[in-house]
C-alpha cells in the first residue's frame, strides 16, 4: 500500500521507431551520404522515407536523376520543378517534371550526435571544459 506517485501524470509511452511510419509496407530507411542537404540533414544520417506520400512544396525527397539517387527539396511548377538543395554550394536543378523521378519523400532524419574527440577534464566547481 501506498500514495500513487504524483509524477504519474507525466508518464509518456515510450517512443517506438515503429511511430516514426505511416505506410510500413512503403517506408525504408537510407544513410544520408553526402553535404548537399547540410546544415538541415547531414552525411551519415539515416533517412525515413516513405514512398506512398505525395510530395508537398518545399519537402524533401529523394529524386532519381540520370539513374543516380539525390536527395533535394522540391518545388513544383506546371511542366517542370525546381529541386534544391539546402547547401548554397549546390546549384538549383530546374527540370521538366519527365526528367526526373520522385523515388519517396522524407518524413525524418535521424542525426547521430557526434561524441567528443578529445578527453573531457573537470574542473575544480564541477564545470566541464
Amino acid at each position: 500500500m501506498g500514495f500513487p506517485s504524483p509524477a504519474d501524470d507525466y508518464k509518456e509511452s515510450p517512443l517506438r521507431l515503429d511511430d516514426l511510419i505511416v505506410h510500413p509496407a512503403a517506408t525504408y530507411f537510407i544513410k544520408m551520404t553526402g553535404v548537399s542537404m547540410e546544415p538541415t540533414i547531414h552525411h551519415g544520417d539515416i533517412l525515413v522515407v516513405d514512398r506512398a506520400l505525395t510530395p508537398l512544396d518545399f519537402q524533401a525527397v529523394i529524386v532519381v536523376i540520370e539513374e543516380q539517387f539525390r536527395v533535394r527539396r522540391i518545388i513544383r511548377r506546371d511542366e517542370s520543378s525546381l529541386l534544391k538543395a539546402d547547401n548554397p554550394e549546390f546549384p538549383e536543378l530546374a527540370l521538366s517534371n519527365d526528367a526526373f523521378d520522385i523515388w519517396g519523400v522524407i518524413t525524418y532524419a535521424i542525426h547521430k550526435l557526434q561524441a567528443p574527440t578529445r578527453r573531457i577534464r573537470r574542473r575544480r566547481k564541477g564545470i566541464y571544459t
